[in-house]
């Protein structure tokens, strides 16, 4: 009887197996993938670069460094007050100096150089489902929020296997006049 109780749960757990293993083929091979919807993109994009943005700002590397693309091919590039310009290739260096300039200037959280945002709606392409160029203007206040510093801002996008990042920051400050604080209608 024991021999025969055992045969008869393998033999139903076997056909319900095989049940489940070929309802599970019949779904996926009807189920198409969801069409590219570039709002539902763009919200994610936006979202991972908001991220990004309040994380240096607020000198949390850990949470900066999660919004990248860790590829040889990211880039960073930005211009100094003296009217040139550096660039940071590949994750190393820009992990380097990211993480240095958290370090050194925002003594990681402690020091908040720009307590607050605020950005213009940017342009958006895509090139295909999983990259995106995006530009706008930025508005970043100073320590006592009473000027934005406004940056001209460009980021390429591409989507990996755990969602949207930053592959590209290119960002260039004080191109135009502090704007103050009252004055800003975004």
């Amino acid at each position: 009887m024991k021999n025969k109780c055992i045969f008869l749960f393998i033999g139903i757990f076997s056909l319900y197996s095989c049940d489940e293993a070929s309802s599970k083929q019949t779904s996926s091979e009807n189920e198409k993938p969801e069409p590219f919807n570039e709002q539902t993109e763009i919200d994610a994009i936006m979202s991972v670069i908001d991220n990004e943005t309040k994380c240096f700002f607020d000198g949390n590397y850990e949470c900066w460094a999660k919004n990248w693309s860790h590829k040889d091919y990211v880039m960073q590039s930005w211009n100094n007050s003296d009217g040139t310009a550096d660039a940071a290739v590949g994750w190393e260096k820009i992990n380097s100096q990211g993480k240095n300039w958290i370090e050194k200037y925002y003594k990681n959280g402690e020091n908040i150089i720009h307590p607050d945002y605020k950005r213009e709606k940017p342009s958006v392409k895509f090139f295909n489902e999983k990259s995106a160029y995006l530009n706008w203007l930025q508005y970043n206040a100073d320590s006592e929020k009473k000027y934005y510093r406004i940056s001209n801002e460009i980021r390429i996008m591409e989507k990996e296997e755990d969602g949207w990042k930053i592959v590209n920051v290119s960002a260039f400050w004080d191109t135009q006049l502090k704007v103050h604080v009252d004055s800003l209608k975004l």
